[in-house]
This record gives C-alpha cells, structure tokens and sequence, in this order.
C-alpha cells in the first residue's frame, strides 16, 4: 500500500466506519482507485464512494458529522456531503438499464458491488476499495490493464457504448490524457456503434471534447474518433487533412483555447459556424473563439504592420486574448512580424483600452450639447483618433475635438 493511499484510507476511515457501524459496507470506487494506482498525489483525488445503503441511510449516517448535505443527485442514488473540509459523494450501488433512444439510464439500487462495477465504463475504472480496511476489489482485472496501459471494457464493448454511446468520447480521452491502447474489441465496438452518438446532447459531447484538447497528447484521442467514424458527430471535418490536424494539436501549447483554434481553424468557414452552434458554447465562448478566427485570418492576410494596425488587431481580438492568438498563429507559422512588432507597441503604450481619456461630460462641455446620440458621436470619434494615432492626453483630445468641430 502506497503512503498516498494510506493517507486516504485514514482521511476517510472515520466516515466509513459510521456505515460499518450501521450495517453496510462501503467502497472507494472509481476515478480514484485509479488514480491511486498511478500514484496521483492526495490532493488531486475526489473522494468518491459506493454503499448498499440507500439515499435515506445515507443522508441519517452522515448528518450528525456533516458541515453540509446536497442531494440534487438523490434520485439517482447519490448524496454529497461536506465533512471536515472534504467533498464526498456517496453513491448506493446501482443497477442500470438503457432505453434505445435515450443514453439516460431507468436507476435499480443494488446491494452487490461487483454488480455496480460492471456498468461502469472501463475496467481500470471498475475497480474499488473497500474501506476502512483497504481491500481492493478488482473484479475485473483493472489493475492489469491499468498496468499493461490497455482500455477495456468490463462487460462486452458493443453493449456498453449501445447503452451509452458517450463512452466512445470517454475512450478517447483516457487515450489521451493517460496513454492508453485500446483494445481490438473496444475499437470495432466503437466503429460499430458510432451512429449513437446522435443521441448524446451537445453540452456533453463539447464538455469531453474539451477534457481531450487539454490532455497531454490530444492528438491520439482526436484520431481514436476519426479512426471509429465517431468525430463528424462532434465536428464536421469535410476534407480536412487529418495529418496536419494531428500536428498541429500536438504542437499547440496545453491551452484549451488555443487548442480550440487549432480545430475550428482547420474547419472550413462553413463547417465552422455550424460546429460553433451545434456544440452549445457559452455566449462568451464563442466571441472568444470568433475573436481568434478573425484575428488568426487577419495575421494570415498581413505581412506588415504599422502601429494603427496593430491596435486594431487588438481592439477586435481583446487585449487579454493576444497572447493566446500569437500562440495560435505559431501553431500555423504565421504572425512572427506582428508578434514582434506588438511586444515592441506594448512596451511603448497602454494597449489594454482605445477608450477615451475625456469622459462624457467633458465632451458635452467642450461642444456645449446635451445628452444624446451627439455624445457617442463624439466619443467615438476620439476612440477612432485614439487607434490611428497613439495615446492622447485630456488636453491633445480636447484640441482634436475644436479642430472637428472647426471643420
């Protein structure tokens, strides 16, 4: 036993122990036994547990100990507790059955663990700890293919993604974020089974696609998908070259946004507006992925630049994106000039804002007009000024502004 996992044994030996005490058993299970076999570090690890004891158990053996209870989960089996600083959520054993059209599963509660290790989606994450006394439960062999890096399914591959298709996105990201092979059963399942992922909803499909952008090696994931007919259901590649796409990735830096723009700026324009609505990005994500599209297209165009076109690069990409963008454009080999350029720009002035030193009253003084469109007007006229020629002081704005209205 490793001293990680003996910390955790001892961490959570206390809240065990009330189960024991109540008559049930209790399990460690999932991502953290696996992850204690690879030997993460304690505070890397969520606490999560498995139980014949059902919801309403749960909730009475935790109360008289827990700082906090959650139980938006409850239907499915799982309550959340707060316990000395720690998050736990404790699960009861489940049993679940899949309708065909529908990737939601109708929840049994089950008293057998082994049981609820078989639905779970990859042997090295079907394996559990029962606490307190540390037993590992492995029914499954998932500490061989843990040791042998081979992604497996516990039970038949081809039924496990017909239940949940969304295990075929889940298979590449293991393959990218832990190095995993998968096996020849698990890859002919997923071809086999790739037309299922139409019933996954967009929000989860982009949310693993985001957790294999930012895994080590996203490239592997990304051709697991290609490979089994699986990623048009997440982008529409159309003739990309696949290739290039899986350079490019590798050679990105380990940012999301960054490695976003390398996928949506291999898609044609097309495809990339429709990928953008279809996988239901935040408002705010998609300005920002636009923002970089645009500024990425604009670094591309142009091989020289002046300070004005510079700062309205940064005035449509946002001052806080340029560093992502040159990221981007490096991927790409372009925008070497302009990266330069804007590192000597920045040194010289403030480039966070093009807004105007002269506030709004200021303006209405100075031309002696009310509130009202006349004012943005004006306002708008000092910004553009502001972009073409350099900061200005109050005093520079204000003689502008009689030299226009002389005009």
């Amino acid at each position: 036993m490793s001293s990680t996992e003996a910390k955790v044994l001892q961490e959570v030996a206390p809240v065990a122990q009330r189960f024991v005490d109540a008559g049930f058993s209790i399990y460690l299970v999932g991502g953290i036994v696996r992850d204690l076999q690879l030997g993460a570090g304690l505070e890397d690890l969520d606490l999560d547990l498995t139980t014949d004891a059902r919801p309403d158990d749960i909730k009475r053996i935790l109360s008289p100990v827990a700082d906090a209870i959650w139980t938006q989960g409850e239907r499915f089996g799982t309550i959340g507790a707060q316990i000395a600083g720690r998050e736990y959520e404790i699960t009861t054993h489940r049993a679940e059955w899949y309708a065909h059209e529908s990737r939601k599963p109708d929840v049994e509660f089950g008293d057998d663990v082994v049981a609820d290790l078989s639905r779970r989606d990859f042997t090295v994450n079907a394996m559990a700890i029962q606490v307190p006394d540390g037993e590992l439960i492995d029914p499954f062999d998932g500490r061989v293919a843990l040791g042998d890096g081979v992604l497996v399914t516990p039970i038949e591959p081809e039924v496990s993604f017909k239940d949940d298709p969304l295990r075929i996105l889940r298979a590449g990201r293991f393959i990218a974020r832990h190095g995993f092979t998968p096996s020849a059963p698990l890859v002919a399942a997923a071809t086999a089974v790739a037309e299922r992922m139409s019933i996954v909803s967009a929000e989860r499909v982009r949310d693993e696609l985001d957790k294999i952008l930012i895994a080590p090696t996203p490239s592997s994931g990304v051709r697991f998908l290609i490979d089994v007919g699986a990623f048009d259901a997440v982008l529409p590649l159309g003739d990309v070259d696949t290739d290039a796409l899986m350079s490019a990735l590798d050679g990105a830096v380990s940012d999301l946004h960054v490695r976003r723009g390398v996928v949506f700026a291999s898609l044609s324009a097309d495809n990339r507006l429709t990928a953008i609505q279809n996988l239901r990005y935040s408002n705010a994500d998609q300005r920002h992925l636009r923002q970089l599209m645009d500024g990425l297209e604009q670094l591309r165009r142009r091989t020289s630049w002046s300070a004005e076109d510079l700062r309205r690069l940064v005035d449509r990409v946002g001052y806080d994106n340029v560093e992502q963008l040159f990221d981007l454009a490096a991927v790409f080999d372009v925008g070497v000039a302009a990266r330069a350029a804007f590192d000597t720009l920045d040194n010289s002035e403030d480039l966070r804002s093009f807004d105007p030193v002269l506030g709004g009253n200021a303006v209405m003084t100075e031309l002696g007009i009310e509130p009202g469109p006349a004012v943005g007007n004006a306002m708008n006229v000092l910004r553009e000024r502001r972009l073409v020629a350099g900061p200005a002081t109050a005093d520079e704005e204000l003689e502008f502004l009689r030299a226009q209205r002389g005009h």
